[in-house]
């Protein structure tokens, strides 16, 4: 018999379990990112420290064969800031399909937000990416549609290799004589590495980029240092002009497999923040320098969320992308006279 209850393994189980259902079911036919021990421990245990309220499994006689995890936030929603989490995608393995254990993990999460006071629970997806049944019919989810997403290739003959289909692999190798490359000769004066003096200055930023969002991720001081800076998982650049800190882009790596055994490493710029009078040049150079950090580093390609901090018009003088579809947002509401803000402006992370 199934038993939903507090996860008891560490982040290194739960890497094991995730991609190994993940890659079994749709690694044939779909590039995805490998969750990897050091990434699932920043996201949520953080050296095994992190509350475990909304770390959730499902076990058949000890056995684990599903997980539903989400970290406690603070969630910015209208013009309040609430209690609640940010998930990531329900997990079941082969054997336990069909079998209502995804439902199981939901019901568990959202009567232990119910529980713990917290108003919802958040996370985000690309639009490509397959839904479990129970997100399909549940009536207590909604989807936020139109968050753009952005790309870059460093490496288009890398990912042709990996490619699933001709089309795309043709479209990859037609796409290499046109990428810019600009930010090899990017001037870095002022750009560096954060340090955790920057600390309070980057909150300040942080802030200020949150005051027109109705619907998403906050940040507390502690859950910013954190997202800036934690073992060598996240990487933060900053720039300083007349001795103050003036803008941020922080990113993570992630593996992405591809056909057979090819794989590479993408980068997922998470969290862009910049003092309102740093022109859009300053950006483009803050984002060029972390360009050529990942360039350095071997990365493939590289993804985001549209952020107010960097306008469409740096991406593109940049040689960024916009990606067809893009992602959306999913809010679980724990009761039925839960409302969202009429007015919409979402800020959240791709996980």
């Amino acid at each position: 018999m199934v038993e939903v209850r507090t996860f008891e393994g560490d982040a290194a189980e739960a890497s094991w379990f995730i991609n190994r259902v993940w890659q079994s079911s749709y690694g044939k036919t779909t590039a995805l990112p490998v969750w990897n021990s050091r990434f699932i421990d920043w996201l949520l245990f953080r050296g095994g420290q992190a509350p475990r309220d909304y770390l959730l499994a499902a076990y058949d006689k000890g056995t684990l064969v599903g997980t539903l995890f989400a970290e406690p936030a603070r969630i910015r929603l209208g013009a309040l800031e609430v209690d609640g989490t940010h998930g990531s995608r329900a997990t079941v393995a082969d054997s336990h399909r069909n079998e209502g254990v995804a439902g199981m993990l939901a019901r568990e999460l959202l009567r232990r937000h119910r529980d713990l006071g917290a108003r919802l629970s958040l996370g985000c997806v690309t639009t490509g990416v397959r839904e479990a049944g129970f997100w399909k019919h549940t009536w207590n989810k909604r989807h936020i549609y139109g968050l753009g997403l952005w790309a870059y290739v460093f490496d288009a003959r890398a990912l042709a290799r990996g490619a699933f289909t001709d089309t795309q692999r043709n479209l990859l190798t037609l796409a290499r004589p046109f990428l810019r490359q600009g930010y090899r000769e990017t001037d870095t004066t002022g750009i560096r590495p954060y340090h955790r003096n920057d600390l309070n200055r980057c909150m300040s930023l942080v802030q200020r980029m949150m005051q027109p969002v109705t619907l998403g991720f906050a940040y507390t001081t502690e859950r910013l240092a954190h997202q800036l800076q934690y073992q060598d998982v996240p990487r933060t650049f900053v720039l300083e002009q007349d001795g103050e800190v003036q803008g941020l882009v922080n990113t993570y790596s992630l593996e992405l497999t591809g056909q057979g055994s090819h794989s590479v490493t993408s980068e997922v710029v998470d969290l862009v923040a910049f003092e309102d009078s740093v022109s859009c040049g300053d950006r483009q150079r803050l984002l060029q320098a972390v360009m050529q950090d990942m360039a350095r580093r071997g990365v493939a390609c590289a993804g985001m969320l549209r952020s107010p901090g960097l306008p469409a018009s740096v991406l593109l003088r940049t040689g960024w992308l916009p990606l067809p579809g893009g992602a959306k947002l999913t809010c679980l509401l724990p009761s039925s006279n839960m409302h969202l803000p009429a007015s919409l402006n979402v800020f959240t992370h791709l996980r």
